[in-house]
C-alpha cells in the first residue's frame, strides 16, 4: 500500500492531522510501536501504581483459578501497560 500525503506548512492543525495518520498506518502496517526508537517510560509514581494494579490484578486472577506466577500472565500484563502507554503518548500529539 502506498499513500501520498500533501501537507500545508500553513496550517498547523493540519500539520497535527497528519501526524496522527502516519502514526495510524505505522501502528497499523509498521511493527506496531514496538520497534527501536520508542522507549516506554514510568515516573516513579505511574511504576507504583502499575505494581499496585498488577498485584489486584494477580489477586483476581488467583481467585478466578488462573496462575499469576506464570510468566505469560506477567507478560501479558506488561504489553497491555506498555500498549496504553503508547497510545496514550501518541494521542497527545
Amino acid at each position: 500500500m502506498k499513500v501520498t500525503l500533501v501537507i500545508n506548512t500553513e496550517d498547523e492543525e493540519g500539520i497535527v492531522d497528519t501526524l496522527k495518520i502516519v502514526n495510524h498506518f505505522y501502528r497499523k502496517y509498521g511493527n506496531g510501536g514496538r520497534g527501536s526508537g520508542y522507549a516506554v517510560k514510568y515516573g516513579k509514581i505511574d511504576m507504583i501504581k502499575m505494581l499496585r494494579q498488577y498485584s489486584r490484578h494477580c489477586l483476581d486472577a488467583y481467585k478466578e483459578g488462573d496462575d499469576p506466577n506464570s510468566l505469560r500472565f506477567a507478560k501479558t500484563f506488561a504489553e497491555n501497560q506498555f500498549d496504553k502507554q503508547r497510545n496514550n503518548d501518541l494521542t497527545r500529539l
